[in-house]
């Protein structure tokens, strides 16, 4: 008998959260209109709270986001405490929470999908061709014609966020046939050069940071009130 009160034990602390995983990433793929549902992951300690629907923290992973036109690699969501009811839950097949959840939001952009966005800019005197990340700064590389030939340009400069959650880049120096330029011949060819895209979120919050890092730009901020009821 206690062998089998044991094994239900086991069995409760085990199933119940792979249960509301499952169901919290259902209603997220159905409440967002995404083709696949995220990866949900929730963790409840000490074992017994997940009882009482007591979670400290959790985590939603996006599988192939798209944020209105813009590709990242990765779109993370760190869940807030939150409490669940899980008899009603189960019952239901919807998740029912006294409050939405919430979480501090972490977007990673590869250089290859900047590069892609920055082509969009019509401020641009060349397309792009390539762009380097690192740490605290961003640089982004053209090919102009000169006398014939092509000459490679590079444009340093950091990414900010405007007002509304727009990405921008603000150049700051000038390299051509990787030789800097002059400050003052520099700001007047960088006069009215910039790159600006916003960034539309599939769900409640907003992006309030933007950090590069080698090889790849990370955006933070904050999802609120996801959709899992």
């Amino acid at each position: 008998m206690l062998l089998l009160c044991a094994v239900v034990v086991i069995g409760t602390y085990t199933f119940v959260p792979l249960l509301l995983e499952g169901l919290v990433a259902r209603n997220l793929r159905d409440g967002l209109g995404l083709a696949e549902a995220p990866e949900v992951n929730l963790v409840s300690d000490p074992a017994p709270s997940v009882l009482l629907g007591k979670f400290e923290e959790g985590e939603v992973t996006f599988t192939n986001p798209d944020l209105d036109g813009v590709r990242p690699d990765e779109v993370m969501v760190d869940l807030e405490p939150f409490d669940l009811d899980v008899p009603g839950s189960v019952t239901s097949g919807n998740i029912e929470s006294e409050r939405p959840l919430s979480g501090a939001l972490r977007v990673e952009l590869s250089e290859e999908e900047v590069a892609r966005l920055a082509n969009f800019s019509d401020t641009l005197a060349a397309p792009v061709s390539g762009v380097r990340l690192e740490e605290g700064y961003i640089v982004v590389g053209f090919e102009v014609e000169a006398l014939g030939a092509r000459v490679p340009v590079g444009v340093e400069g950091e990414v900010v966020l405007r007002d509304g959650g727009e990405l921008s880049f603000e150049a700051s120096r000038l390299e051509v046939l990787g030789e800097p330029l002059p400050e003052r011949l520099t700001r007047e060819l960088l006069e009215g050069v910039d790159f600006v895209y916003p960034i539309e979120l599939p769900f409640e919050g907003e992006i309030s940071g933007a950090e590069t890092h080698e090889d790849r730009l990370v955006l933070t901020g904050e999802a609120r009130n996801l959709p899992v009821g």
